[in-house]
């Protein structure tokens, strides 16, 4: 459902108004690398929530999760660095926290993400994943965000494209390997042959990144993207971009993914969720990232229905 800093210099200044969760990311290692950690845990006194996480985890202290850090600004890897930041960081960081636990990034592609969880790679990941019924049959969702969808396409939208589902026929739509860009050009492939007319092409990038370059390069007509980052990729872009609402694709639950076989792990998580909710944490993140749009106020397993 995943491409994702706060607008410069607005963002940057808002800081959370309390320290309580915290963190810095201290570095990430490239993909089939080796990790470093990037947070630090609470000690089990103050994290009364401990008790919830496997004894095996528990005990290492420490959890592995995998992300495509790519997308400002939920995850992303500023130029010049080496680790990730962005609100997901920040909401995972938090939650390991209330748990009693680090967490150490893997960075990989997104279309990895969901294997290497199932495999035991990673004990969870967080990317902005769209939670759907297919995907539920290999893994489950905590589900912690809700995200609408846009059009990014050229200043002035010299291909006149609409937001229904046959606003696009005949298109290039930029989209990454994995990602939820497959099943969206479909419905407008549907409603377009439907009228006899020729079907959007997708055009498949490893990052979101690419994707972005395809669009303000010419190579591809227009890109899906989330409504609550259209503000970085126009600054990003130099104003060159507008966005157009898609009006065929209801809002969706966005969630850190668990093995389905770690159920006890899943739940922890999704407590140390709520309890960010009851103690404020969790809209102050959102606040400092600008993100409010995604809030969804009773997170929850596998919620998706379609």
């Amino acid at each position: 459902m995943k491409n994702n800093a706060p607008r410069v210099p607005t963002l940057w200044r808002k800081l959370m108004a309390a320290a309580v969760l915290s963190t810095v990311i201290a570095g990430t290692a490239a993909c089939g690398g080796p990790a470093q950690t990037a947070s630090t845990p609470a000690s089990n006194g103050n994290a009364p929530l401990a008790a919830l996480v496997p004894a095996s985890i528990r005990a290492k202290g420490t959890i592995v999760v995998g992300t495509q850090p790519d997308f400002e600004p939920a995850d992303f890897t500023p130029i010049g660095e080496n680790g990730v930041k962005g609100f997901n960081i920040d909401l995972m960081d938090a939650m390991a926290a209330k748990l009693g636990l680090k967490v150490t990034y893997q960075k990989v592609p997104f279309d990895q993400l969901l294997v290497g969880v199932q495999t035991g790679k990673f004990d969870a990941s967080i990317a902005g994943m769209t939670d759907r019924k297919q995907r539920q049959a290999n893994v489950d969702f905590v589900d912690y965000q809700v995200a609408g969808t846009v059009f990014m396409v050229a200043k002035g939208n010299p291909k006149n494209i609409t937001g229904d589902a046959n606003g696009g026929c005949g298109i290039k739509i930029g989209g990454v390997k994995g990602n939820d860009d497959e099943r969206l050009v479909g419905l407008m492939a549907a409603a377009c042959t439907a009228e006899g007319k020729p079907a959007p092409e997708l055009v498949t990038f490893p990052t979101g990144s690419d994707k972005n370059l395809a669009l303000t390069s010419g190579r591809v007509d227009a890109i899906f993207w989330p409504d609550m980052a259209v503000s970085v990729i126009q600054r990003e872009t130099g104003g060159k971009l507008e966005s157009v609402p898609v009006n065929f694709e209801p809002k969706v639950y966005l969630g850190m993914i668990f093995d389905k076989k770690n159920a006890q792990l899943r739940d922890a998580f999704l407590k140390a969720t709520e309890a960010m909710h009851a103690d404020g944490s969790y809209d102050a993140i959102l606040k400092k990232w600008d993100v409010a749009v995604i809030n969804l106020p009773k997170p929850g397993v596998n919620l998706a229905t379609s």
